[in-house]
């Protein structure tokens, strides 16, 4: 992981503490979800921050990476919590003003507290796209590419185990088809539930509204103690949704899943990976899974429909994860590697990279002309499907004999 072009860090006497990491910009601006939690460290906002980047160079969306961690205890009040990060987004706001940063939702940020910051900023925000529905669309398309590369002629349905069961992992509970896939344990920060059985999707995401993170004391099954035996439960596919480094040098030897698709960001440390790979366990990487929270997200709010949304997740980025899955068996690589190569190679491109001022020519004009809207949001959305076919077929053609280093590209640093 290289430096970080520049951080903010900021302190009030509330005791409320963080850090805005910008990793990369691009056409100089970046963008990045604030996580806010009690335990806050450093190393993990420079991580994520470089996991952002990753994000983008392999979406084809030209903007650089970066992450704000806010530490902050729970003791507050929503009221209070909302005054902090006001102050918080007065602290960073000169970055957020010249649009050097963009601050987006993540873990403790929803929409309010995201409103909170930019409030702080000087800026009044509309309506907030669900990030997490579009976040869930793209992994679910990520499970289901690679259930047909890994069990394609399995006999029943492919078990998945779900660690962090909030708000993406309650989507992507009703976009897998129950016929296909059976989810049989999940967690949250109560504990994990297990049962072999399955559960009922349309139950879990009941029981998930009405009691929250304490859905596992209303579900019937075994109770895991602790909740991390759930990483090592002999399922098909184990599916990470909490924190960074969830999967680490203390637990890598437990994994008995036969594939890892994350909906979390970096739920991986380097050695877990490497370890998972010699023990022929497929890892693949965050960035690209849960991608459509800054990709689905993104294209909706330029007036793309969610459908339209759901056909691109569900062809060619689907089949660009397919090709990432299937190159790896073949090659012996990880998958992580191969996507860091193809992503950093799109860097500062992408759809409207090439052809920047005539797409802010383009966007200037959508403000005021309905028609001409309609037009850009047409072509950006083709523009997309286009990267992805093309990243399918750079991922297919890739040099077993190059690595990430021979491209430039530094090898990953440990998360957590």
């Amino acid at each position: 992981m290289n430096a970080p072009l520049f951080t903010v860090s900021f302190a009030s006497s509330d005791g409320v503490e963080g850090h805005a990491v910008i990793d990369s910009l691009v056409n100089g601006t970046s963008s990045g979800g604030v996580r806010i939690v009690p335990d806050l460290k450093m190393d993990e906002v420079r991580f994520l921050a470089s996991e952002m980047t990753l994000k983008y160079a392999f979406c084809g969306l030209p903007r650089g990476g970066a992450k704000c961690g806010v530490r902050m205890s729970a003791g507050f009040s929503r009221e209070e919590r909302l005054d902090l990060l006001e102050d918080v987004g007065r602290r960073l706001s000169a970055v957020i003003q010249a649009g050097i940063y963009y601050p987006g939702m993540d873990m403790n940020c929803g929409p309010d507290e995201l409103r909170a910051i930019y409030r702080g900023a000087g800026i009044t925000l509309g309506g907030l796209t669900d990030t997490a529905l579009f976040t869930a669309v793209f992994t679910a398309e990520a499970v289901t590419a690679c259930a047909r590369a890994e069990f394609a002629h399995a006999d029943g349905p492919v078990t998945l185990a779900v660690e962090g069961f909030g708000n993406v992992a309650t989507h992507l509970a009703g976009m897998l088809d129950p016929a296909r896939f059976s989810i049989v344990a999940v967690s949250t920060v109560h504990g994990a539930v297990h049962d072999p059985s399955g559960f009922d999707p349309q139950n879990l995401r009941t029981m998930r509204g009405a009691h929250g993170d304490g859905l596992v004391s209303h579900l019937s099954g075994e109770r895991l103690e602790p909740k991390e035996r759930l990483l090592s439960l002999p399922v098909d596919i184990l599916v990470p949704a909490a924190r960074v480094g969830s999967i680490n040098e203390g637990n890598m030897h437990d994994i008995c899943a036969r594939c890892v698709v994350p909906a979390a960001n970096a739920p991986c440390t380097a050695e877990a990976l490497a370890a998972l790979h010699a023990r022929g366990i497929v890892v693949l990487p965050g960035f690209v899974c849960n991608a459509g929270g800054v990709l689905g997200s993104s294209l909706f709010d330029r007036g793309v429909s969610q459908m339209e949304v759901e056909a691109l997740a569900a062809g060619p980025y689907r089949e660009a994860v397919t090709a990432l899955v299937r190159r790896s068996r073949e090659l012996g690589v990880q998958p992580t590697e191969l996507a860091r190569r193809v992503a950093l190679a799109h860097l500062k491109t992408g759809p409207g990279g090439s052809d920047s001022r005539l797409v802010r020519v383009a966007r200037r004009l959508a403000r005021r002309v309905r028609p001409v809207a309609r037009f850009l949001d047409r072509n950006v959305s083709a523009a997309c499907a286009k990267h992805f076919q093309e990243l399918a077929r750079e991922i297919a053609r890739l040099d077993p004999h190059r690595s990430a280093a021979d491209d430039g590209v530094p090898a990953p640093a440990a998360a957590g």
